[in-house]
């Protein structure tokens, strides 16, 4: 049920069996948001910012990868690299080595990489772009319906509805670049559903009970690395998803998957040099949606992940201890983590003007790896969390969203509450488009990851066994703090359906407590300064304050303009810098043209930025891309679902630009796309 509400049975003649508002029938070209609060709700009701990248701006973005896709939210800088783990994006320039401050889903199910300290890279390469639907970014912090990895904002990514997917679809890139830039990915799927519909009800009974439908996706994305990177870069995913309705009101969803991640690193590392690193990550989830009456639904999910990290090689220590030449000895980052989450929510409609969502969160983390944390007992953390969420018009063009959430960790002595405040008027219109003004603050939370925690990693001579050398030792710093953020911010919304939209956020926010890497003094440490190892503190406390705009226009038939701008300003994240504000844009046009050709042009900058490290500045970063597309029909007979499409894309043509270091760069690429389905 991915295009509509969890645990909410659609018949298009009842406006309650969706539990949204009445203006969401009285005016459906608004769009409607899922994940936000845990309500299904309009664009103009949502508790704040939003951008749905929807499928059509997808395709037309000749993106490889949900990173990428990333540019085209204000405020985020993304980086294509995968050194740290894999291509991700970071918001308002809090990033660390593994950006870990968004919480990213893909159908519900929270997917960051416990190894890789909460990072949501190899979270992001959990689906082929052909499986997804739409892909929500919630702009500003979102504990209050999350927990404690929403702390900058929360990303779904909305796999298609199986409807949709039917029959067969193979897909062949192959493209060329500089500096080795080939590219040689594939993809296929195969699906179908039931040959009744059901969701049609004759007396008390429901036609087609049992198995609906089904879908199973495999690809591989391949190519050589960016330049000057260690080397090519392989993600292999199959994914695999059936439905079943098992009575008149109740629906269940089951998926699963696995993903692997192999990428040649370490070009630039003094130890141990050129490496690989193979991530796998396996997932099981269960979806039950129960319709309660016309008012009221229940989701109730459980799902399972298992990652695992390979990533071993020997070289020679920089520094190695008097008396050994520091040869042979092994640099390790494997280990196995697993999470199990059990989630269980009720949506209720309590009169025409109230809605509500309640519900509550079991989770456990496990990680278990001798190399990160130097010992061979798992670290284990568990979570509960109780939320809830209010939607209140109180009057005919006012509405208030009230809600919070309390999360307990068994790491953490004290419990955390995220509490959210929201107002939304409707000022009324100009023409066809509806003005909204929004106000409202938030709290949001992250406590210190498992390795921020306990990182300890050290280095053993290949014929003693004995510790020569260190580089984590977290029992150096004291995290002890959760992140904490402070928000307040003023909206405003101008919407006229597919024709118009223009969002504006306003924001100031007091940032505190932000964990950050230091170096400490021990001795064997193996930092470029000899003695010094890495460990985690809470940094100063600061202000964050910005804008962004938003635009989405139509200025002529079979035409549409993305734009998105953002501007923010920190002593924390500039004070490296001599530019006082830091700037980001980025412009996607697309154009529809006659015999099914489409044509886009895409155009990415990013202002000077500080690295990870927090101690290099990279220059600006521009990106321009373009992609020429022709749709066609294929085969004999009058077959209309035997459709084709070739699409030319160029990256990059404006040349390279530095990506997650100085010394890598994203370079210029071409690739030929052709898909077939049937």
């Amino acid at each position: 049920m991915s295009e509509s509400a969890p645990g909410i049975r659609q018949n298009p003649e009842d406006p309650s069996s969706r539990l949204l508002s009445e203006r969401d029938y009285l005016e459906p070209q608004v769009p409607v948001v899922l994940t936000v609060s845990r309500l299904p709700q309009r664009l103009d009701e949502v508790p704040g910012a939003v951008t749905v990248i929807d499928r059509e701006t997808l395709r037309a973005s000749g993106a490889r990868d949900v990173a990428d896709l990333l540019r085209l939210v204000p405020g985020f800088s993304v980086s294509n690299s995968f050194e740290e783990g894999a291509s991700a994006g970071s918001y308002h320039g809090l990033r660390s080595t593994f950006p870990n401050q968004m919480q990213l889903l893909v159908d519900g199910r929270s997917v960051y990489s416990l190894h890789l300290g909460g990072s949501v890279g190899p979270g992001l390469q959990t689906v082929a772009l052909d499986d997804i639907e739409r892909i929500e970014i919630f702009r500003g912090p979102n504990s209050a319906t999350y927990g404690a990895r929403a702390f900058k904002g929360s990303i779904n990514i909305i796999t298609r509805d199986l409807v949709d997917t039917q029959g067969v679809m193979v897909r062949l890139t192959r493209g060329v670049g500089g500096d080795g830039a080939g590219i040689n990915d594939w993809g296929v799927r195969f699906g179908g559903v039931a040959d009744s519909d059901p969701a049609s009800i004759v007396g008390d009974q429901v036609s087609g009970l049992g198995f609906t439908g089904w879908r199973l996706s495999a690809d591989r994305r391949l190519d050589d690395g960016l330049q000057g990177a260690g080397g090519p870069v392989e993600v292999r995913r199959v994914n695999a998803r059936a439905d079943a309705y098992v009575s008149q009101q109740d629906q269940l969803s089951f998926r699963a998957g696995q993903s692997w991640i192999e990428s040649w690193i370490g070009e630039h590392y003094d130890f141990p040099g050129l490496h690989t690193r193979g991530m796998t990550t396996s997932y099981a989830q269960v979806d039950w949606n129960r319709n309660l009456d016309v008012n009221a639904d229940l989701w109730i999910q459980f799902s399972h992940t298992d990652e695992q990290v390979l990533e071993r090689e020997r070289g020679t220590m920089p520094y190695p201890p008097q008396g050994s030449d520091g040869q042979g000895v092994l640099y390790d980052r494997s280990g196995r983590t697993s999470s199990t989450n059990l989630l269980a929510q009720q949506t209720r409609r309590l009169s025409p003007a109230l809605r509500g969502v309640w519900g509550a969160e079991l989770r456990r983390e496990t990680s278990d790896s001798y190399a990160l944390y130097a010992t061979y007992q798992p670290y284990v953390e568990d979570f509960a969390r109780l939320f809830g969420n209010v939607e209140w018009h109180f009057a005919d063009d006012w509405l208030l969203n009230a809600g919070a959430l309390i999360e307990h960790s068994s790491l953490v002595e004290e419990n955390e509450l995220a509490p959210r405040l929201m107002l939304n008027w409707n000022v009324g219109k100009t023409g066809s488009a509806t003005h909204t003004l929004r106000a409202g603050v938030s709290r949001a939370f992250r406590p210190a990851s498992m390795f921020e925690r306990e990182a300890d990693v050290r280095y053993h001579d290949p014929r003693t066994g004995q510790e020569v050398g260190y580089e984590y030792d977290a029992a150096l710093g004291d995290p002890s703090r959760p992140e904490r953020v402070d928000s307040a911010e003023l909206g405003w919304l101008a919407d006229a359906g597919t024709a118009f939209s223009f969002d504006l956020r306003v924001f100031q926010e007091r940032v505190r407590g932000v964990i950050v890497d230091r170096r400490a003094s021990k001795i064997g440490g193996q930092l470029a300064r000899r003695g010094r190892v890495f460990t985690y503190v809470n940094g100063e406390d600061f202000d964050l304050q910005g804008a962004e705009a938003q635009l989405i226009w139509q200025p002529w038939r079979g035409a549409q303009l993305r734009y998105a701008h953002a501007q923010f300003t920190s002593d924390q994240v500039i004070g490296r810098s001599e530019q006082p504000v830091y700037r980001s844009h980025s412009l996607l046009f697309t154009q529809r043209l006659s015999r099914g050709w489409s044509f886009s042009l895409w155009d990415y900058y990013m202002d000077e930025r500080i690295y990870p490290n927090n101690i290099e500045v990279a220059p600006p970063h521009s990106r321009v891309d373009m992609r020429v597309a022709r749709t066609f029909n294929w085969g004999s007979g009058k077959d209309v679902r035997r459709q084709a499409e070739l699409a030319l894309t160029l990256q990059n043509i404006d040349g390279a630009d530095a990506d997650d270091v100085p010394e890598i760069r994203y370079q210029r690429r071409v690739f030929l796309t052709l898909e077939l389905g049937y």
